[in-house]
């Protein structure tokens, strides 16, 4: 196995393992509504993933570097919806009872990642870089294999956090861990603001 290769799975498992906002809001969403909401957004997930490779595969990190605005847009954009996140987290919101609500966690899942400049540059820089260093160039393996390793690490945070959805049955107990989230992602929030300021695709 190419050591390229080796170094970007090192960098993916990193990248996903690092605590994030898919993994915080995965969390709480499978811990107070159950594993079957929680792959939902696991699903959306993968699919904004799938579709920020299908952008970078035809160009569209040459129109966000010739347009910086778009990813200030972008960036801003992905903060103020990990802040609604977090306010929803906060104030709580009833368990979904059809099956259009529970769309919604697909839905939120697919925005949060292409609202995402740092899911972006996984696409549009990481793997480009590490395939150009291996003869044949498979940035089509790469892609592959990150949206594997991408979608097997949500799913697990999926299951563990779902196995504490009877313990945050208790009102007084949930609240507390809602608002512990609700928190992080603020922290989270903050973070993604500074760290993409200091980036650009």
């Amino acid at each position: 196995m190419p050591s390229a290769l080796i170094e970007f799975l090192a960098a993916a498992l990193v990248m996903e393992l690092t605590p994030g906002p898919n993994m915080t809001w995965l969390a709480l969403l499978a811990a107070r509504q159950g594993r079957m909401a929680g792959l939902q957004a696991v699903a959306g997930i993968a699919a904004g993933l799938t579709a920020l490779a299908i952008l970078s595969a035809i160009g569209i990190g040459a129109l966000i570097t010739a347009y910086p605005a778009i990813y200030e847009i972008l960036r801003w954009a992905g903060v103020i919806f990990i802040l609604y996140l977090a306010l929803e987290a906060w104030q709580g919101e009833k368990p979904d009872s059809t099956s259009n609500d529970r769309s919604r966690h697909f839905v939120r899942g697919f925005v949060v990642n292409m609202l995402n400049p740092k899911a972006a540059a996984v696409f549009l820089v990481m793997i480009p870089g590490f395939a150009g260093q291996i003869d044949g160039r498979p940035v089509i393996l790469m892609t592959a294999i990150y949206l594997a390793i991408a979608t097997l690490a949500h799913s697990m945070i999926v299951v563990f956090a779902g196995a504490f959805t009877k313990t945050l049955a208790d009102p007084g107990r949930e609240i507390i861990v809602r608002r512990i989230f609700a928190l992080m992602l603020v922290v989270i929030a903050a973070w993604f603001a500074v760290s993409t300021s200091q980036s650009r695709i």
